[in-house]
């Protein structure tokens, strides 16, 4: 059975500033850079090579915009814990990337 993580963060800045940052994800400074599957209508859908994938979904807010995560395909418990762990270090740093803009 696979399993999936959530997760939600909101942004200071709009949507599409938020979708070109997670879209371009050439410029991640992570170890494990997922392939960008496909990047419009608010949406990003990452593939990585241990076959899960995620879907980013941005929502304009008042002040922003808030993204969600959703991570699926995860094979067990193991992987769903590096998954959490990998996804707080991406969000912080888009976090630092889209305060600075």
């Amino acid at each position: 059975m696979a399993l999936s993580i959530q997760a939600e963060v909101s942004f200071p800045a709009g949507a599409g500033q938020v979708l070109s940052v997670m879209s371009d994800v050439s410029s991640w400074q992570v170890a494990d850079r997922p392939r960008l599957i496909s990047a419009k209508n608010n949406k990003v859908t990452l593939a990585f090579e241990d076959f899960s994938r995620a879907v980013i979904t941005l929502e304009p807010v008042e002040h922003g915009s808030t993204a969600r995560i959703l991570h699926e395909l995860i094979k067990d418990d193991l992987q769903v814990n590096a998954r959490q762990i990998y996804w707080k270090d991406v969000l912080a740093e888009m976090r630092q990337r889209l305060d600075q803009k």
